[in-house]
């Protein structure tokens, strides 16, 4: 389900090495929650189970802390671990090949936002059709280091091919990949309701202002379909973060 008030025109994606560290990465999501991010993920496929949910459950405070302090909402995602998710309450976001999204709506529950990765037509046809995607992240737009494994980078005009249907099926439509602000030009026109980073952030010296950066040039470069607003979809409902 997409949360009630879901900001996806800035979604961050944590980095455990590019953070600085497992304990600096709560500072991070603060900062970049702080910047304008309204969805952050926690990503780190090198962690153990234990470290992750720790991870997890600092990054929840984290944007709690930022929620009240700034009285803006943020939705935070837990990448893969879907026991994790399960746990703590959170939303998921699934890769091709990780678990099903069918194992992941089971975790989590009707309640929360349950995101696919998709790089195809079919990818993307597959989300819409299975009646439990709530969000597609589209990409990779260019080649990224942050993902050795990712497919050949769509480029701009794959994205937006790929975006508009996601959308036009009811799913929140993200573009990943190799995104930084001076390439935000390029993507004029591309249909999405946000775009996602990592290294933009992570790799910051000053999260909350690449956050804010990030975010103004996607609103005011025209690469969003809406600017701050999700596609609509019947399974828009509740609040959750």
């Amino acid at each position: 389900m997409i949360p009630e008030g879901l900001d996806p025109a800035l979604y961050f994606i944590t980095d455990t090495a590019l953070c600085g560290g497992p304990e600096r990465v709560p500072h991070v999501v603060y900062e970049a929650v702080a910047g304008g991010a309204g969805i952050v993920q926690v990503r780190d496929k090198h962690a153990d189970d234990a470290a992750f949910l720790a991870l997890a459950r600092a990054c929840r405070d984290a944007v709690r802390r930022a929620e009240d302090a700034l009285g803006r909402t943020a939705a935070l995602v837990v990448n893969d671990r879907v026991g994790v998710a399960e746990r703590l309450g959170l939303h998921v976001h699934v890769g091709q090949s990780d678990a099903s999204l069918a194992v992941a709506r089971r975790a989590v529950g009707p309640e929360r936002m349950v995101g696919v990765s998709a790089s195809t037509p079919e990818e993307v046809r597959a989300a819409a059709e299975s009646g439990v995607a709530d969000l597609v992240g589209i990409g990779p737009v260019w080649a990224t280091p942050t993902k050795t494994d990712a497919a050949a980078p769509l480029g701009p005009e794959g994205l937006a091919a790929l975006a508009g249907p996601a959308r036009a099926a009811g799913l929140v439509a993200v573009g990943i990949g190799g995104i930084r602000t001076d390439r935000l030009s390029l993507l004029r026109g591309a249909g999405v309701d946000g775009i996602c980073v990592v290294s933009a952030i992570a790799a910051s010296e000053n999260p909350r202002a690449a956050a804010r950066e990030l975010r103004a040039a996607a609103v005011g470069e025209g690469v969003l379909a809406a600017a701050g607003s999700a596609a609509p979809s019947a399974r828009s409902e509740g609040a959750a973060s």
